[in-house]
C-alpha cells in the first residue's frame, strides 16, 4: 500500500520532510492548512485579508523603506542635515559602502558619531541581507538600483553633542556613466545640486584587472567633467574619492600598480576639477569583504568624518554699485562733541 501524500496549504510549512506542522499543531486535523493545496485557500484568505484591513484601529506604522525627493525634504525640515551624492559606476560598491557603514552603526559608535535613529531602517536591512550570514550566500551580494530613480538612506547622528541628519544617495551607477557620454544626463539629478559632499568610488577590483584598468581611469574624470559642464555642482561641495574593494586590491599581483593609480586618479582629479570643489579627500574602502578574515567596513569611519565635517562657505566679495550721483560718494566722518 502506498504511503499517502502529505500536503498542506501553507507555502512555508515543511511538514514532508520534518513532520513539524510550521503552526504549531501537534493534532493535525485542527490545522487550517494541512491536507489543502495552497490553491484551495487563495480567495479564502484574500476575504480575510480585506476583513483584517477593515477591522483594524491601530496605528499604521511608517514602512520605513529608502526616501523619495519629497521624503529627504521633510528631513531637512526637521534637523540641520548633509546630503551626500554617490557616484560610481556599475557595480563600483555603491551599495555596499551604504549597507556597510549601517552595519558598522550596529556594533557601536562609528569614530565620534553615535547612531540616533533613522526613518529608512527596513530599506538598511534590505540592502544588508545579502551581505549577512542569515541570507546563506557563498559571499557578500548587493542588490542593484534599479535605473531611473534616485533613493536616499536616512541616518541620525549625534556628534559633538549636536544632533544632525545625514542623507545619503542611491542611483543606479549605469546614470552616472551615461554623463560622459552627454552632460545633459546630469540635468535631472538634483541630489548632486543639493548635495554637501560628493563621493567618487574608484572599483578596486576592476582597477587591479589588466583589461578594466584603461576604462575605470578614463571615465572617472569624464563623468565629473560631463557634471561639471551641466552645472551638476552649483554649491561647491568637498569632493571624496574613494577606492572600493580594498581585499581584491590586497589579493591581487598588481597592488602596488593599483595603489599607485589610484593616487593618480585622486590627484588628476584634484588639480583638474580645484575650482569646483571645496575640501578634497582620498579614502581605502572595504566595505563587503567576500574574504570572512577582512574586516568588514574598513575605512568607511574615516570616510564618515569626512562626510560630516562642516563644509566650508564660499566667500563672497561685497559690491559697491554706484551710480554716478555726488552722494554715493559720501562717506561718515566721525566727529567729537568734545
Amino acid at each position: 500500500m502506498a504511503d499517502t501524500e502529505i500536503v498542506c496549504a501553507n507555502r512555508e510549512c515543511r511538514i514532508a520532510q520534518s513532520g513539524k506542522c510550521i503552526e504549531g499543531h501537534d493534532d493535525l486535523s485542527i490545522c487550517p492548512f494541512y491536507g489543502r493545496v495552497p490553491e484551495e485557500i487563495d480567495d479564502e484568505q484574500d476575504d480575510d485579508d480585506q476583513d483584517a484591513v477593515d477591522a483594524f484601529d491601530g496605528v499604521h506604522l511608517p514602512d520605513a523603506l529608502p526616501l523619495d525627493r519629497g521624503g529627504t525634504d521633510k528631513i531637512i525640515a526637521k534637523l540641520p542635515a548633509r546630503m551626500i551624492g554617490v557616484i560610481g559606476g556599475h557595480d563600483a560598491g555603491k551599495t555596499s559602502v551604504i549597507a556597510g557603514l549601517y552595519d558598522l552603526f550596529q556594533l557601536g559608535p562609528v569614530s565620534n558619531n553615535i547612531f540616533a535613529g533613522s526613518s529608512t531602517l527596513h530599506g538598511f536591512e534590505s540592502i544588508c541581507h545579502d551581505a549577512r550570514a542569515a541570507s546563506e550566500r557563498n559571499e557578500p551580494h548587493s542588490e542593484r538600483t534599479k535605473r531611473g530613480e534616485v533613493r536616499f538612506y536616512h541616518i541620525d547622528v549625534r556628534r559633538n553633542d549636536a544632533l544632525q541628519s545625514l542623507l545619503i544617495a542611491d542611483r543606479s551607477g549605469e546614470e552616472y556613466e551615461e554623463v560622459a557620454d552627454l552632460a545633459a544626463n546630469a540635468t535631472d539629478m538634483f541630489e548632486l545640486r543639493r548635495a554637501d559632499v560628493i563621493t567618487i568610488l574608484v572599483d578596486g577590483r576592476r582597477l587591479a584587472s589588466p583589461s578594466d584598468r584603461a576604462d575605470v581611469m578614463g571615465s572617472i574624470p569624464l563623468i565629473i567633467m560631463g557634471m561639471v559642464e551641466n552645472g551638476a555642482f552649483l554649491r561647491k561641495p568637498s569632493l571624496a574619492i574613494v577606492l572600493t574593494k580594498d581585499d581584491a586590491v590586497q589579493a591581487s599581483t598588481r597592488k602596488e600598480r593599483v595603489e599607485q593609480d589610484f593616487r593618480a586618479i585622486a590627484k588628476g582629479v584634484q588639480d583638474e576639477f580645484a575650482d569646483h570643489f571645496g575640501e578634497f579627500g582620498s579614502f581605502v574602502t572595504c566595505a563587503s569583504p567576500a574574504d570572512t578574515n577582512v574586516v568588514r567596513g574598513a575605512g568607511l569611519d574615516k570616510l564618515l568624518d569626512f562626510w560630516m565635517k562642516p563644509t566650508a562657505q564660499p566667500k563672497a566679495t561685497r559690491i559697491h554699485h554706484r551710480n554716478g550721483r555726488v552722494f554715493d560718494g559720501l562717506a561718515i566722518k566721525e566727529t567729537s562733541d568734545g
